[in-house]
């Protein structure tokens, strides 16, 4: 039992992801979007509603060779929300060695998660238009990947700890992409996930025209959080600031 509770701690800290609060049971658990690998699988939390709800789609950190998709189900994000009519899912995905090391593999496969979502959305009660995502470290890079270089109608990403991998992301940047609310809460010592990084996805954002809102410590160039505010609860307002756009509907 003991070795368990340490293994799910590793996988949240993994994450970069704990949270107060008590672990949210997904609606449903282990929905498998694609034959092609044993990881292939999501969890679903489904909001009440009469309507289809939003949803909010989560890809775990790890380096693209470790962490789970349970370290989400004390998202702050994911408690304070789902009882208002915002759904929310979770996603593993292959780890880079079962991908024989193709990283372009890797986040092409991460879009077949969004594409089940989309195709089974009036099952599970999801408005396919108002789709946003967000992920930390290996799953910013995913969460920027799906928004930009593919054409999936994805609305707003959060990219948290954006990653060293973003220089070969940048030339997917697109005018015409959803809006992006990067987090980045390092300083100048952490070379994997340095501040440098989101700075860099913040000014091709300008330079495109795209919506961009980059949050950090001091002195790393980028605007700190407005005082007592928590990043997860701006993220869900630009989130839903995206959902009542008309574009990319």
């Amino acid at each position: 039992m003991i070795q368990r509770i340490f293994l799910f701690l590793s996988l949240l800290l993994q994450a970069g992801q704990i949270c107060h609060g008590e672990i949210q049971d997904p609606t449903h658990s282990d929905l498998r979007y694609s034959g092609d690998y044993k990881r292939s699988q999501l969890d679903l939390w489904l909001s009440e509603s009469k309507k289809p709800t939003p949803l909010v789609v989560n890809f775990h950190g790890g380096g693209f060779r470790k962490g789970d998709k349970r370290s989400f189900q004390r998202n702050s994000m994911l408690q304070n929300n789902l009882a208002r009519g915002i759904s929310f899912a979770s996603v593993n995905y292959p780890y880079i060695d079962q991908v024989e090391g193709d990283h372009r593999k890797l986040l092409e496969h991460c879009a077949e998660s969004i594409k089940f979502i989309k195709k089974n959305a009036r099952k599970y009660n999801i408005d396919k238009n108002r789709i946003s995502v967000m992920g930390n470290s290996a799953g910013a890079l995913i969460t920027c990947f799906l928004g930009h270089a593919k054409d999936l109608g994805i609305r707003s990403i959060y990219p948290i700890q954006q990653p060293k991998g973003t220089p070969l992301l940048l030339p997917h940047i697109r005018a015409d992409g959803p809006p992006i609310i990067v987090y980045n809460r390092s300083d100048l010592n952490d070379q994997i996930h340095h501040p440098r990084f989101a700075v860099m996805i913040q000014k091709k954002c300008e330079e495109l025209g795209v919506q961009c809102i980059a949050y950090g410590v001091e002195d790393s160039g980028l605007r700190t959080l407005p005082e007592g505010k928590d990043v997860n609860d701006l993220a869900m307002q630009f989130f839903k600031k995206s959902w009542e756009s008309k574009k990319n509907e």
